[in-house]
């Protein structure tokens, strides 16, 4: 991490403001190891570049190991020439609707990073990023990142942010919160550390959509089951089987008008099946709906009356899908902070 970012952290229990010691750091000034410390006494370390604020994955375990397997697959420049070429950028657009005028040269958070394909889109449109994460998949966002001192990756619960109030220019949240116990609280504490007029952008699961097929709860059910004893094989081996043989079958089948409802009779309620057009995506999408402990779905009026309850103004829908919504932070958001990272 850049010692430049030391203002944006906070002591997630208390609040307090952090002291950094530095204990190694690489020729360009990053913080490798060293420790952030409250007054009263609190510590916590920076470990391979990352301030740590949580010592387990909890819920969020299926993600690290889901991120470590496949790093960069989502990423737009492993995408060139591809099947998928350009879907992270527009995904990222359709849901906040930031224009560049509101990323170019601001300080943008995203809660549940993940390997940071979104803080990568946040870059190249000039944004100075920072992304939150409970799971392992922090320490991949840290190598995709490398040395960047743009970028801030920390490892911490999206539901007890360690950021002050107020600090950030915009701020996100795709296809994480639903995997938290209390969805509804992240977009709150999303909400408090955006300055009064920033944006929030944020997207869950959609009731009745793919995510919430008996399928898919089905397979995820039996997954969790075998985990103990396990492991992730039987996923992967199930993800491997439905995207390379039975997604791209059930797919040809419904282009047969006689067939199609049966199909999707099939596909929502036995077996997890896929249209994407790039395999790997596919792939790794299908395991990602079969491995969570939690995912829960949700509808548009649910997801606006977060945003309302949080102290958003304006909120609405975007165009991505109906739980995809933006809206200003309001004046409980606290005011913004500069950030002095790189020249």
């Amino acid at each position: 991490m850049h010692p430049g970012f030391v203002d944006l952290l906070r002591c997630p229990v208390t609040q307090e403001r952090l002291s950094l010691r530095v204990d190694r750091e690489s020729s360009n000034g990053m913080v490798e190891r060293g420790m952030l410390m409250t007054q009263s006494g609190r510590e916590y370390p920076i470990i391979r570049g990352i301030p740590r604020f949580v010592s387990s994955e909890r819920y969020a375990s299926s993600f690290g190991y889901e991120w470590n397997r496949w790093p960069r697959a989502q990423f737009e420049a492993e995408n060139i020439g591809r099947p998928m070429e350009g879907h992270t950028t527009r995904m990222f657009e359709r849901i906040t609707e930031a224009h560049p005028g509101r990323i170019d040269g601001k300080t943008i958070v995203e809660f549940g990073c993940g390997p940071g394909r979104f803080l990568d889109v946040v870059r190249r449109k000039g944004g100075i990023a920072v992304g939150v994460d409970m799971s392992q998949a922090v320490d991949v966002a840290r190598r995709n990142f490398a040395d960047d001192s743009n970028v801030l990756i920390v490892q911490g619960d999206v539901l007890r942010p360690p950021f002050a109030r107020g600090v950030f220019d915009g701020g996100y949240s795709i296809g994480v919160l639903h995997h938290t116990p209390d969805p509804a609280a992240g977009v709150r504490a999303l909400a408090g550390v955006i300055r009064q007029g920033g944006w929030i952008g944020v997207c869950v699961y959609t009731r009745g959509k793919f995510y919430d097929y008996a399928s898919v709860k089905r397979v995820r059910e039996a997954h969790l089951r075998l985990k103990r004893s396990f492991g992730y094989g039987p996923a992967l081996a199930y993800a491997w089987l439905s995207a390379g043989v039975i997604s791209p079958v059930l797919q040809r089948l419904k282009r047969f008008a006689k067939l199609k409802r049966a199909v999707e009779h099939l596909e929502q309620n036995w077996i997890v099946s896929l249209g994407l057009k790039d395999r790997r995506w596919r792939f790794l999408d299908i395991f990602d709906a079969i491995t969570p402990e939690i995912a829960s779905t949700h509808d548009e009026e649910e997801l606006l009356s977060w945003l309302g309850e949080a102290g958003c103004e304006d909120a609405r829908r975007t165009a991505f899908c109906a739980t995809s919504a933006t809206g200003t932070a309001g004046s409980a958001a606290g005011s913004a902070m500069p950030v002095q990272c790189a020249a």
